[in-house]
């Protein structure tokens, strides 16, 4: 083997070594790049799935206030009707009682006036005996 020819075996060995490094190192930012852009997405699909989770939170929290106010508007409406059909049962007896005292009024002013009338008539007998 000349030194040519061994130049030549050298300088092919080089060439194959470089195409061997350059096929490494394609795989290798391949499967790099594959992890990063792997990782990168996700990351974005647990912050989407956070942000999900955290409106969904929100929703559940809205609802769940205003059933708590709905409950707490129920009550008081509730205690508004007893409270109305208790002073309506209040009212309906003052209107008994009003109108049992207008009949006792009534029943004493006509008292009142034949009483009247007896004592008119008997100063005016009175007064003419004098």
């Amino acid at each position: 083997m000349g030194r040519k020819e061994w130049q030549k075996n050298l300088e092919e060995g080089v060439a194959v070594e470089q195409n061997d490094i350059i096929t490494l190192l394609i795989a290798v930012i391949g499967t790099l790049g594959g992890a990063s852009a792997w990782q990168y997405y996700q990351k974005k699909l647990e912050l989407k799935n956070t942000v999900q989770e955290k409106e969904r939170e929100q929703k559940y929290l809205y609802r769940d206030d205003l059933r708590e106010r709905v409950a707490v508007l129920e009550s008081k409406l509730e205690d508004s009707r007893k409270e109305r059909d208790e002073l309506m049962e209040k009212f309906t007896k003052l209107a008994e009682e009003t109108a049992a005292l207008r009949v006792e009024v009534q029943y004493l002013r006509e008292e009142r006036d034949k009483l009247q009338g007896i004592v008119d008539r008997l100063t005016s007998e009175s007064d003419d005996n004098q």
